[in-house]
């Protein structure tokens, strides 16, 4: 049988395009280059980028649309939102007759038609675009869109109207007056990014222009682009609201914003990083009005919120949480001392920074410029008769040995340690200088997590598993697998295919065997095998879990899961038969 690019050759060289010779002479260039056959011969000039798109659309059935000569109408545009245009790479261009012509770099994808179909409640005529055209024009369409809205628009042209500073002044300076303009454009933006429950917004200088992102259930999302010629008052602003010196370019910054949307007060901790093409800002939003989440909340299997609760229930000892920088590690931790909280216990913290203020705990922060560290903070912690401590973060030796001291002297002492999964925590120690014997008289256990989005409970679709899916999830679960479910995108998820994030976790706990393994240095592998006969089951279990049951896709979960070692997980955890998604 043919390959499909050999099928195009012979497709061209049947209709006269090129000739036998010209086909084969650009097949050897594409065993050299590894090109597309079609991109070749057009660098070889032996075909135009027209008749080029005609023979492909010919070959797969469908017409061709040729975007250089009859752009997309606005008519069309505003049928389908821009970021369904870019996750789909799709334009409708026209509408006739009741027929909504729709480009596309793949028209026999059933989804795009499906997904457009239900949004304009048209009939759809799939065309043939050229891919690099058509993603070309997306972006300049929707991927630079200034505004999205009619409040925006005004805000950036009257920004534009006013501004007059000078982008050349090295100083970065800007009046009050110059400012003024693009105080509500910074409200705005700030407002809109909170209400979409992003997590950060990202300010990015180009060439050209200057980017917002925000990032939104773990994913970074373009959402506007402004002149680059407000640059420079956006960043002075910015740097007013945080209090920090707007003169200053030379160095990274640090400061804190705190605002208030529709009642609620927002804290913003602000990072300033000087960049090529100016000063790139990071606010890290921390709503402080938000409700603490309780631990039955967090996503726990039934197996794991268990062994979670024995473990924090434990008089003293050292309870460790970890995974990588915004994984959730603090909010279990929150949730943890929000169920131990009483009247006859006194719950203490040092963090950095205090991210939400919790009633009845006692709450510190740590202060490295003053020499405020967290090694130094819990020694002073511990002259306050704490029953229950809170180390935000252990990152060197002193601080580990002070945890690892206070659990071993009558405290439960809870933190977190940055490492890839629950196993590891024992070795990131080791390494960071602990002796093996004291952690294993403290540790009681570890556990290690990821958020995964969840799937859209409004479009989320059904389909047969592939063979590497049957493959992966087979080695975990018996019985015939479902059928599983993945993103398709719609208008209450904003096209993602996803809404919010829930926890994927793996709990060691520590027993006395563990405790022997520990102190005699064993392998990873021999911690995981005996964990497994406490309830140890491995993340990519409670990942593999979860995808069978519908709440994620198995691409999100293998995004976020080391998934190699799946054959050969813990002997001797068990095969779990689980209940099938409704």
């Amino acid at each position: 049988m043919l390959s499909s690019r050999q099928r195009l050759g012979e497709l061209l060289v049947s209709h006269r395009l090129i000739t036998q010779e010209q086909l084969d002479k650009a097949l050897s260039i594409q065993r050299e280059r590894f090109q597309p056959l079609g991109q070749i011969l057009i660098q070889q000039n032996l075909i135009t980028e027209e008749r080029l798109l005609q023979a492909c659309a010919l070959q797969k059935g469908f017409a061709a649309w040729h975007l250089q000569h009859d752009p997309p109408t606005k008519e069309a545009l505003e049928l389908v939102p821009g970021n369904l245009c870019r996750s789909y790479q799709i334009l409708p261009v026209q509408i006739k007759s009741g027929r909504l012509f729709l480009a596309m770099r793949d028209p026999s994808d059933v989804d795009a038609l499906d997904m457009v179909r239900d949004l304009s409640k048209l009939r759809i005529e799939p065309v043939l675009a050229n891919e690099d055209r058509l993603a070309t024009l997306i972006e300049e369409i929707h991927g630079q869109t200034i505004v999205v809205n009619d409040a925006m628009s005004k805000l950036v042209t009257q920004a534009l109207d006013e501004f007059t500073v000078d982008q050349n002044a090295n100083d970065g300076a800007v009046s009050e007056a110059e400012m003024r303009p693009v105080v509500g454009l910074i409200n705005q933006i700030l407002a809109e990014a909170i209400k979409m429950r992003a997590s950060d917004i990202h300010l990015e200088p180009r060439k050209d222009r200057v980017e917002f992102r925000y990032r939104i259930d773990g994913q970074l999302q373009k959402m506007h682009e402004i002149p680059n010629k407000l640059q420079a008052a956006l960043i002075a602003r910015l740097k007013i609201m945080a209090q920090i010196d707007i003169v200053e370019y030379r160095i990274p910054q640090d400061g804190r914003i705190e605002v208030t949307v529709e009642g609620r007060t927002i804290d913003l901790r602000v990072s300033i990083l000087p960049n090529y093409h100016g000063q790139r800002v990071v606010l890290r939003v921390l709503d402080k009005g938000q409700t603490l989440r309780q631990l039955p909340e967090l996503g726990f299997s039934d197996h794991n919120f268990k062994l979670f609760g024995d473990m924090i229930q434990k008089p003293y000892g050292l309870v460790l949480v970890t995974g990588p920088t915004g994984s959730g590690k603090t909010t279990t931790l929150y949730a943890a001392l929000n169920k131990l909280k009483n009247e006859t216990n006194n719950i203490m913290t040092c963090e950095d920074p205090v991210e939400y203020a919790i009633d009845g705990i006692n709450q510190s922060h740590v202060n490295e410029k003053v020499g405020l560290t967290f090694a130094a903070q819990l020694r002073a912690i511990l002259r306050q008769d704490p029953d229950i401590v809170l180390v935000g973060e252990i990152r060197d030796k002193e601080t580990a040995e002070t945890a690892l001291r206070a659990s071993l002297t009558g405290h439960l002492v809870l933190s977190t340690l940055h490492c890839n999964d629950a196993p590891s925590a024992i070795p990131r120690l080791a390494d960071m200088g602990i002796e093996p014997f004291m952690l294993s008289t403290a540790l009681i256990g570890v556990t290690g997590q990821r958020l995964v989005r969840q799937l859209c409970p409004d479009c989320r679709e059904q389909y047969s598993p592939s063979a590497e899916e049957r493959d992966v999830l087979g080695h975990q679960y018996s019985g015939d697998l479902p059928l599983l479910w993945r993103p398709k995108g719609c208008v209450r998820c904003n096209g993602a295919g996803y809404k919010g994030r829930n926890g994927v976790h793996e709990i060691l706990p520590i027993g006395s065997q563990m405790q022997s393994l520990i102190a005699n240095r064993a392998s990873m592998d021999e911690l995981k095998t005996v964990g497994a006969t406490y309830g140890y089951e491995t993340m990519q279990q409670d990942a593999c879990r979860r995808v069978i049951k519908g709440e994620t896709s198995f691409n999100e979960a293998r995004r976020l899961v080391f998934f190699d070692t799946l054959s050969q997980a813990a002997p001797a955890a068990p095969v779990v038969q689980i209940e099938r998604a409704a």
